[in-house]
């Protein structure tokens, strides 16, 4: 998930000055269909239906599973969070990257979310080291919950602050 200072979602407004909202948004998941491939959607302007498995083993290609639908979830919310946090602090990222990693352990089809790891990569000008670990964290503190991680959950973070990325 890659955020620049170019896309709207990035305008430099406070959090405290935006007005309280509730969002609904719609997912549905087919199992289990006559083609024997699952498929989810979602009412969005982005992308329609998706197939989808949920592989006992080895992920199918051109099968998207739960755990990578996951990641790209947790990496959309703390790309968010981290450039609203520098955003607020004064200052303003060019380029946030964000990678996420889900890590589910036990047995299949009980597996469980067991940790969460971040690299996230930022380009920040004037920024310093300790100053970009602080937002970083903030972000991690305020996104896991709004994707619905549980507050014990594990979560590794590896910080690369470039000046190219």
């Amino acid at each position: 998930m890659t955020l620049s200072s170019s896309s709207p979602s990035t305008a430099q407004r406070s959090p405290a000055a935006q007005p309280a909202q509730s969002v609904v948004r719609h997912g549905r998941v087919l199992t289990h269909p006559a083609t024997g491939i699952g498929r989810v959607e979602a009412d969005s302007f982005a992308f329609g239906a998706m197939p989808v498995t949920l592989p006992a083993g080895d992920p199918v290609p051109h099968e998207a599973t739960p755990g990578e639908l996951l990641a790209v979830a947790q990496a959309m919310f703390m790309a968010v969070a981290v450039t609203e946090e520098l955003s607020v602090a004064g200052s303003p990222a060019n380029e946030i990257v964000v990678e996420a990693d889900c890590t589910y352990g036990g047995p299949f089809p009980n597996r469980a979310l067991t940790q969460l790891a971040f690299h996230v990569t930022g380009r920040v000008p004037g920024l310093d080291a300790a100053s970009f670990r602080n937002a970083v964290e903030s972000a991690r503190r305020r996104s896991l919950p709004a994707t619905g991680a549980r507050d014990d959950l594990p979560c590794e973070l590896q910080l690369t602050l470039d000046d190219e990325i």
